[in-house]
């Protein structure tokens, strides 16, 4: 499994100490803020990735929305797309592209550098077999305390998962390798906190939706 996670970008000062940094590719998105400071996660780069994504509803809007906010077209495979009309009037409202599909039919087949390409799988018809093109991710909504989770995981880059339950932490750090202690430092989360893994690391990363994107996503979103 190739390394490509996130980077934790501390303060002015902080950076002149070379704090250590989890590197991707080329390009990459404002998650929210962990204990070094902002904290990015890099989905697009020439080769695919795929990031198991297990988090509430909001957290889904919110990578939907900060990837289209990067350039990225948005293909969402989803058995209720009523769940997904809010996010997809404002991502077409603020210039971006949207799909709303029932199967992947009519997904990309790949992205581009200035255009990549997010799948946003609720139904497991990507899943972690399908072929994907160059600056492509596919984020693969699952439950982390399945019995086929590690499986799972271990196919993707990495994870975002909240809450996170025992049965769900054991499977992380099976899955990628992580300590005891890295997973029991990272349990006890808040309502805007997530637990953003991949091979051997883990941090806890609070991610609040901004003023603006409160005010465009969920005035009269989700419950």
């Amino acid at each position: 499994m190739s390394e490509i996670t996130f980077q934790a970008l501390a303060p002015e000062k902080a950076i002149e100490q070379q704090l250590p940094t989890m590197s991707t590719g080329p390009s990459g998105m404002l998650l929210g803020s962990g204990p070094g400071g902002p904290v990015t996660m890099r989905l697009f780069r020439p080769e695919p990735t795929r990031l198991y994504l297990a988090v509430p509803e909001y957290l889904r809007w919110l990578v939907a929305f900060r990837a289209m906010c990067i350039g990225a077209h948005l293909s969402v495979i989803a058995t209720d797309h009523r769940r997904w009309l809010t996010l997809a009037d404002t991502v077409r409202a603020c210039g971006g592209t949207i799909d709303v599909l029932n199967t992947p039919e009519n997904v990309p087949g790949q992205g581009r550098p200035f255009r990549p390409s997010l799948i946003i799988d609720e139904t497991g018809a990507v899943g972690t077999t399908a072929r994907l093109g160059a600056w492509q991710a596919v984020a693969i909504v699952g439950d982390p305390s399945s019995p086929k989770a590690i499986a799972d995981l271990r196919v993707c880059e990495m994870a975002m998962v909240s809450p996170l339950d025992p049965k769900s932490g054991e499977n992380l750090r099976r899955a990628y390798a992580l300590q005891s202690g890295q997973v029991k430092a990272v349990t006890d989360l808040d309502e805007s906190e997530v637990v953003l893994a991949s091979v051997r690391r883990v941090v806890k990363v609070r991610v609040p939706p901004s003023p603006t994107e409160y005010r465009l996503l969920f005035q009269s979103g989700p419950a």
